[in-house]
């Protein structure tokens, strides 16, 4: 099959929705596109695309727009999308699934930021147990070029105890229990 899209010619990947179907049990050729999913997204607004786009994107094989694509890195998980499915389709399982694609598969996302962020919230939560928001803000914003683009806003949250300097960890060894069980699973 071939796809042009922008005047350039896009590389089909045939395989690339049976790989999420497998890892998901979902299958995404049930979306008829109607939109519901990304109508009710609350984090659409800031995305090159949607869950709608992200579904046609896997129904037609184009792995590389769909890895790539901030989209997936922007996804809340917030299952509002899978809520408002008439198909029934868990499409932010879906997501998830892409996103572990995208890392495996070593795509170059457009949002790295969000990326960035993905990646520094899955490797502070095994330790604190909940978003310790002043070091994931900071660690992303000195890693991203830009350590003080967010100061003025913190320390007003700070001063009006919206948001705490220290991590108050929760629950930190069931959270490194459930993480270690997790990796072993997905190892075997």
């Amino acid at each position: 099959m071939k796809i042009v899209m922008a005047g350039r010619e896009l590389e089909t990947d045939p395989g690339f929705a049976a790989d999420i179907r497998r890892r998901t049990g979902e299958n995404v050729f049930l979306c008829y596109q109607c939109r519901k999913c990304s109508s009710g997204c609350p984090v659409r607004a800031w995305m090159n695309g949607g869950p709608t786009e992200l579904m046609r994107f896997a129904q037609l094989g184009l792995a590389r727009e769909c890895l790539e694509s901030d989209a997936i890195w922007y996804c809340a998980s917030c299952f509002t999308c899978s809520t408002r499915c008439p198909a029934g389709i868990d499409i932010a399982h879906v997501v998830d699934a892409m996103r572990i694609v995208a890392v495996e598969r070593r795509a170059r996302a457009r949002g790295r930021t969000m990326r960035l962020f993905n990646r520094l919230w899955m490797t502070m939560l095994p330790f604190s147990g909940r978003m310790y928001e002043l070091g994931l803000v900071g660690l992303l914003n000195g890693l991203g070029g830009n350590p003080f683009k967010d100061a003025g806003l913190g320390i007003r949250m700070i001063l009006k105890r919206k948001m705490s300097l220290l991590p108050r960890p929760a629950r930190t060894f069931e959270m490194m229990r459930i993480f270690r069980r997790a990796r072993r699973k997905e190892r075997s």
